[in-house]
């Protein structure tokens, strides 16, 4: 018999296989949910501007966030070192620029068009080497970066950036890898709890484990199936009304409202609840 997963031959325990028989359409459903919020749970394996500024490659340089302050939890996709002004239609997001600014613009609106244009491009942020340019960094260019929360830090000393390339670059590679590596741990995770004939209950409370943080389960009337973690009672006060005011959406994402991060559950393609 093949596992309603598609991993191929696997005993199934007897338990498992008379749940099937009386339809554990909805335990599967909750079970391939859970495994697809791996994505949520392995966020943290990521390499944020503030901490890119902390490897010693960069803090070397004695960098100094001059704008943007709120932005340096922004997710560094990537280092790009660019010495020209017109970059940002180059770029995929994500990227964190380096530069010692030897060909951005002297005029003011010049420097405020880079790092709009920077900032419609959804770089991480932009460090900017003093010496070669700039004694310090015009107050056109950090009042732009201000308004439009990207993170602009200044380098007071000269940095090697092949260096700081390379290290952010291994610190992100090595962030993907651990990301997968919890990816297979929490795949194999629910794929023996289905096996394994667990509850809705019991799953829920595996998910709460592995998210760290309440997690309810309700049909589509709102009624609440099972819930798990620490907390959970709490946010179950008034729990139909207020889940009414979250709309139910098309994948995951947090929803409006309460703050919640909601899933769709899903049998046989037809919505059935969510988590």
């Amino acid at each position: 018999m093949s596992s309603p997963f598609g991993l191929g031959r696997q005993p199934l325990s007897l338990r498992w296989r008379t749940r099937c028989r009386h339809g554990a359409s909805s335990t599967r459903a909750v079970v391939s949910t859970a495994r697809e919020w791996r994505w949520c749970w392995t966020g943290d394996a990521v390499v944020t501007v503030a901490e890119a500024l902390a490897l010693p490659e960069i803090a070397d340089g004695r960098p100094r966030v001059v704008a943007g302050a709120a932005g340096l939890q922004a997710t560094v996709r990537w280092v790009h070192v660019a010495e020209v002004a017109d970059i940002a239609a180059l770029l995929q997001g994500g990227e964190l620029i380096l530069t010692t600014g030897i060909a951005l613009p002297d005029d003011p609106a010049g420097l405020e068009r880079y790092v709009t244009d920077l900032a419609t491009a959804r770089v991480s942020g932009v460090v900017v080497e003093l010496g070669r340019h700039f004694a310090r960094l015009p107050p056109g260019m950090v009042d732009a970066a201000e308004r439009s929360g990207l993170p602009l830090v200044e380098l007071g000393r000269e940095v090697r950036f092949v260096d700081v390339t390379q290290s952010v670059h291994s610190r992100i590679v090595h962030a993907q890898f651990e990301e997968l590596e919890r990816a297979k741990e929490i795949h194999e995770i629910f794929t023996d709890l289905s096996l394994e004939g667990a509850s809705v209950a019991e799953i829920v409370r595996e998910v709460a484990a592995r998210a760290a943080c309440p997690v309810v389960l309700e049909n589509l009337s709102h009624q609440v199936l099972a819930h798990g973690g620490v907390g959970a009672e709490r946010i179950l006060a008034d729990w139909e009304r207020r889940s009414r005011t979250v709309p139910f959406p098309e994948r995951t994402d947090v929803g409006e409202g309460e703050g919640w991060l909601v899933t769709r559950v899903a049998v046989r393609g037809e919505p059935w609840g969510r988590l």
